[in-house]
């Protein structure tokens, strides 16, 4: 099998490498922590080995025909799970996990440029009570991108 080079890769591709690259590198000075674990995949009980865990795995994409332009929705959900400390409530700590990942997509929500709109359409977290100490939650993106008809490496 050959090796993909950057440039043979989809706009889709790079637009979710894009956004893990985001994550990983969020400055712990603007937001008071940096995550553990980021994957590009839906994480597992294994995830609680680390604090704090988040996975990025791509979804249902629609897609519509322009003139010689493919515009594509795709849901991308960003999975955390948590080690709630003793002294935090669990909800409200992940609240403010929610809101860092809001706070760090909204600076950027075109990727770069390879995306035309990054927009957050619904978020659910799974706390059953106050002395819950594993935590999972997720926040659902759709990425609205295009690219070329005849070749889905290429932004139009």
């Amino acid at each position: 099998m050959a090796e993909f080079v950057p440039n043979q890769l989809t706009v889709r591709e790079r637009a979710l490498a894009a956004l893990e690259q985001v994550i990983r590198t969020q400055p712990v000075g603007d937001y008071g922590f940096a995550w553990d674990l980021v994957v590009r995949a839906p994480l597992r009980d294994w995830a609680y080995r680390k604090q704090r865990s988040l996975g990025i795995f791509d979804g249902r994409e629609t897609k519509r025909d322009l003139h010689m332009v493919r515009e594509c929705s795709l849901t991308v959900a960003l999975e955390i799970k948590l080690v709630v400390q003793s002294s935090a409530q669990p909800s409200s700590e992940m609240n403010a996990y929610f809101g860092a990942v809001q706070r760090r997509l909204a600076e950027d929500p075109t990727l770069g440029g390879l995306v035309i709109d990054l927009v957050e359409t619904s978020n659910d977290s799974d706390v059953e009570d106050e002395n819950q100490r594993h935590v999972a939650g997720v926040i659902l993106y759709t990425m609205k991108y295009r690219h070329s008809i005849k070749d889905p490496r290429r932004i139009v």
